[in-house]
């Protein structure tokens, strides 16, 4: 009986260890489905068991079926795997006739250590196939250089000391992930080497198997590769060497320091843009944002605007200066930062639109984003179209209707609330799409939300997450990073605060702990404020949202409300009856939503929390903030009473909080001489101590905030 042959066994052994997801990899899913329904509708015969493969019909062609599937071949025109060959494997896998087969025969056809069991000479005994760690463990880099060749290893050892995330799954069937390039790799038992197949179906050995291996070992201690991210190198042929644009950084910061904020002039300015300019030339992106951002800030306080105050000043001052001192003595590709992300190419990959929302920043820009989940990467995406503001002709309102964002899809507007599969699709490490000509769009249907798996019903999941946003620090942060998907258990009346002018209406998770929805008034959020404080939330599932700090709370600005039928997008829906709100002008809009087109790159980190008093420590620390914001604001040479700056340093050591007594203690050492302040150089070196102390003390209060509200959640 053929159903008793050995390899047969052993060949449904390693059948059975692979599921659809592995078989879609050795071809894809369409192919996959048209197999299953081929299988449906008629039923492969076993033709021949030879000593290494198993012969079958499919319809009118025959299929050899090796121990290791992927090297199947059928008689039919087809190159690589084909229909037949999944047809074959599925009946391999799955067929009832054989399964009975197995029963019989599987005490008999596998080797027992021990010596009482009765073994069936007519049978030749098996071993079970090796493990993946028998198998994968122990090979060493002369041994996967012969199988995958010198280049081919060097890319996968980069490729993975790139940082590239990695999922594994130790199942007999091996698994991994690299979710962030949409890349499966498995290992199938029996096949050795040749058993490692990859989603991307490269022809031969591709980087992505071999960087599964490498994970593979790394994963098991068996082998270490450091994360090695590439720094940018200063450009040959710039007119400054980095080391004087960083002196001349320094130099600016402390002269605003010195001379006080209320004596800024046009000038600074200026100087601060050139110094941007120079940054880019000598290869320091991240300083050279930063330095623009400050530009605008001192703009805005020479225009006298609503949206300037002194303490933002200060603090991005202060901010560009640990960025500068950070970069002089150890310049990591965090703070080094890039000028312009990579895009990788992902071959397909399913979206579920959830929302999109126009939007303006402060750097100048306006645009348009929409929102997608990607269940593959378990991430965000987003794709965007942005514009400066000075350039006429384009509005996102319009965009949210007009064509794309790819071909095959009618709108941005459609895209936002579909499910959407992409060919060809880009994408870089923080999530943005690309829209590129190449890419293909195919609408299958409206989202549904419900199937999303990011959605976060217990207010305290996103503790963690406000802490990484709101912690500060120099640390590196990523797009989407923001984005939640709230599923509130119920949701309270809204309020409008005309003075703030801001409308907030909490919502409840099932144990009853509140966060805010939080929208500011802004000619972009006009319809936004009104729709969500109409809203009645009875037929609506959740809502896409942004985490966002305001006046010491954690709370979330709404994107889009997730009904049953539909995707409210809340900045882009025409305007019901708005009311008449006292719109101020120039009104500010605490951390407005940046931009993120490919031609584009905004930091969240430009954008300064406002410090608030959390606690009795939190209020000495904001205290001390405040004595050196108005020291600053007339300049550090005015007599000024120490004491109180001097009694805070001691409590502050007292406390153990020695990170932010010690240069606030040398702060006031400096300041107190008026003679040497008299002097150039000791008033410059003053002036460094400050935005040092003052960038500490900022620091230790935006901590002391983020703990306070996310304890609120228990």
């Amino acid at each position: 009986m053929a159903g008793t042959h050995p390899f047969l066994i052993r060949l449904r052994a390693v059948m059975k260890s692979l599921d659809d997801e592995a078989l879609a990899a050795l071809a894809n899913r369409g192919l996959l489905r048209r197999a299953q329904k081929d299988l449906e509708a008629s039923t492969p015969s076993l033709v021949a068991v030879e000593e290494d493969r198993a012969r079958l019909q499919v319809a009118e062609a025959t299929v050899d079926v090796p121990e290791l599937p992927s090297k199947s071949r059928c008689t039919c025109p087809a190159t690589g795997i084909c229909r037949h060959v999944l047809t074959a494997l599925l009946y391999l896998r799955d067929s009832a006739e054989l399964a009975d087969a197995d029963g019989a025969m599987q005490g008999f056809l596998f080797r027992s250590d021990s010596p009482d069991t009765a073994q069936d000479d007519a049978v030749p005994a098996m071993a079970p196939p090796p493990s993946a760690s028998e198998i994968l463990a122990d090979l060493d880099d002369e041994q996967l250089q012969r199988w995958a060749g010198r280049a081919t290893l060097r890319k996968a050892m980069k490729f993975l000391a790139a940082g590239v995330p990695v999922e594994i799954e130790p199942s007999t069937s091996l698994v991994v992930r690299f979710s962030s390039r949409n890349v499966t790799c498995r290992w199938i038992p029996g096949g050795g080497l040749q058993g490692m197949v990859c989603s991307c179906q490269a022809q031969s050995v591709c980087e992505h198997v071999v960087a599964a291996v490498l994970a593979y070992q790394v994963s098991l201690g068996k082998r270490q590769i450091d994360v090695e991210r590439a720094v940018l190198r200063e450009s040959g042929g710039a007119p400054r060497t980095r080391a004087e644009v960083l002196d001349s950084v320094g130099r600016v910061l402390r002269e605003m320091v010195s001379l006080g904020l209320a004596r800024l002039w046009s000038a600074t300015a200026e100087r601060l843009t050139t110094l941007a300019v120079s940054a880019h030339g000598v290869d320091l992106p991240r300083l050279e944002r930063m330095l623009k951002s400050l530009a605008d800030e001192v703009k805005l306080a020479l225009r006298c605007d609503a949206q300037s105050n002194s303490a933002n000043l200060l603090a991005l001052a202060a901010r560009t200066e640990a960025l500068r001192i950070g970069l002089v003595h150890n310049a990591t590709p965090a703070l080094v930062g890039q000028h312009r992300t990579q895009y990788h190419e992902l071959g397909q990959i399913t979206l579920v639109g959830l929302g999109a929302q126009r939007w303006r920043s402060k750097g100048g820009y306006q645009g348009l984003t929409v929102y997608f989940w990607d269940e593959s990467s378990r991430g965000w995406s987003t794709w965007s179209d942005a514009r400066p503001v000075t350039q006429t002709g384009f509005d996102a309102a319009n965009r949210f209707h007009a064509d794309g964002p790819w071909e095959g899809c009618d709108s941005p507007r459609q895209a936002a609330s579909s499910v959407v599969r992409l060919s060809q699709a880009y994408r870089n490490p923080q999530g943005r799409l690309s829209g590129r000509a190449a890419t293909r769009a195919l609408v299958i249907g409206p989202s549904r939300p419900r199937e999303v798996t990011a959605a976060v019903t217990a207010w305290p999941d996103l503790a963690e997450r406000a802490q990484r946003l709101f912690g500060g620090g120099m640390g590196e942060r990523t797009e989407n990073q923001d984005l939640a998907l709230l599923v509130p258990a119920a949701w309270g009346p809204a309020a409008y605060d005309p003075l703030r002018q801001e409308l907030r209406r909490p919502v409840l998770d099932g144990q009853g702990r509140v966060i805010p929805l939080w929208l500011p008034f802004t000619p972009e959020n006009e319809t936004s404020v009104d729709l969500l404080e109409r809203h009645d939330p009875s037929g609506t599932y959740g809502l896409l949202g942004l985490l966002r700090l305001v006046s010491g709370e954690l709370c979330v600005q709404p994107i889009s409300l997730l009904l049953e039928d539909k995707i409210v997008h809340l900045t882009l829906e025409e305007a019901h009856a708005t009311g008449s709100r006292p719109q101020k002008k120039n009104a500010a809009a605490v951390n407005e939503v940046p931009g993120a087109e490919e031609m584009l790159v905004k930091d969240d980190e430009d954008t300064v929390p406002q410090s608030t008093a959390a606690s009795p420590l939190g209020r000495l620390l904001v205290t001390a903030q405040a004595e050196l914001e108005a020291l600053v604001e007339a300049g550090i040479a005015v007599r000024r009473n120490l004491d109180l700056l001097t009694n805070t340093s001691r409590y502050l050591e007292t406390l153990g909080l020695t990170a932010c007594s010690r240069p606030l203690g040398r702060l006031v050492e400096a300041l107190g001489s008026s003679s040497r302040l008299a002097e150039p150089e000791f008033r410059d070196e003053a002036s460094g101590r400050l935005l040092h102390a003052y960038y500490l003390l900022r620091l230790a209060a935006e901590h002391d905030v983020v703990n306070a509200a996310c304890g609120r959640f228990g």
